[in-house]
């Protein structure tokens, strides 16, 4: 367990050193950022307000809508660009170098999964902070001790979904270049699949079905839920239908079989698909490593 730890802070040194890997995995979320400051959050209010008054608790309310979705891809970008220190060392041969430790090959890609759990966990929470502070000074209330702890263990799950994705993805290329490519794939279909750059209402059928069935953006809807629970009350306050509709046409809730999906299930398919990811890295990298 010391040898792991030892390599899971020589990682973690790494990825603070390398600034572009740092810059890169904030990439997505800054144009989130961009997209949402130029066209998305007047045109969310602009839609909103064709069926209820404009008042600042929408405008606060569309605001959580936004955290929840940067906060659920930061999660995924973050994750995925630590596992570039193992591309790395593999592709330069660093890796071999470390198995002449008393370590086996299984315990050191551990080492880059808990790098990458850490990495991701610390930028989420901080961004959660952040973005709670944000909130608040554009006119929200302050969470509650019990919604807060709610939110931080839906990042932690968010981040172990993520980690174990991306320990697949990364154990299926074998150079920085395949990485990049990949990561650059991932950070541009991401905001799609998680329902952040074009509203699910807005999309085909099909592919609000496959939104649905990709694991990694249950838990933008799980947050969205908890950070957008009370302004949902206050805004759409004697309009129900609206509320419903809101919901629906902006992945505030997932529908299927025309059953609204609850946070446990939610909950449920993430774990799932955390287990399943692993498993088929744990193949995968047992056939690699024959």
């Amino acid at each position: 367990m010391t040898t792991i730890m030892s390599l899971v802070s020589r990682h973690s040194k790494v990825f603070r050193r390398e600034r572009t890997t740092v810059f890169f995995s904030l990439l997505s979320v800054m144009i989130v950022i961009l997209l949402y400051a130029l066209f998305l959050r007047e045109t969310q209010i602009d839609s909103i307000a064709q069926m209820i008054e404009r008042t600042n608790a929408l405008e606060a309310m569309v605001n959580e809508w936004m955290v929840a979705g940067l906060l659920s891809i930061l999660a995924i970008t973050t994750t995925l660009a630590a596992f570039g220190i193992y591309v790395q060392d593999l592709e330069t041969k660093r890796a071999e170098d470390f198995l002449t430790m008393p370590i086996s090959r299984g315990q050191l890609l551990i080492s880059y999964v808990i790098n990458s759990f850490i990495i991701g966990s610390v930028f989420t929470i901080i961004a959660f902070v952040g973005c709670e502070i944000f909130l608040v000074s554009t006119g929200a209330e302050w969470l509650d001790l019990n919604t807060s702890v709610k939110i931080i263990g839906v990042l932690l799950f968010a981040v172990i979904l993520a980690s174990t994705f991306n320990l697949l993805c990364a154990l299926l290329v074998k150079s920085l270049t395949a990485f990049s490519t990949l990561s650059t794939i991932i950070g541009t279909v991401i905001g799609f699949l998680c329902g952040v750059y074009v509203p699910m209402g807005a999309l085909p059928e099909y592919v609000q079905k496959f939104m649905i069935y990709f694991p990694l953006s249950h838990p933008t809807v799980m947050l969205r839920e908890l950070f957008m629970h009370d302004s949902l009350n206050t805004v759409f306050n004697g309009v129900p239908q609206a509320k419903e509709e809101y919901m629906s046409l902006y992945g505030v809730t997932y529908e299927w079989n025309n059953h609204v999906i609850s946070q446990p299930a939610h909950l449920s398919f993430i774990v799932i698909a955390a287990i399943l990811f692993c498993s088929l890295s744990i193949l995968i990298f047992k056939v690699r490593t024959r």
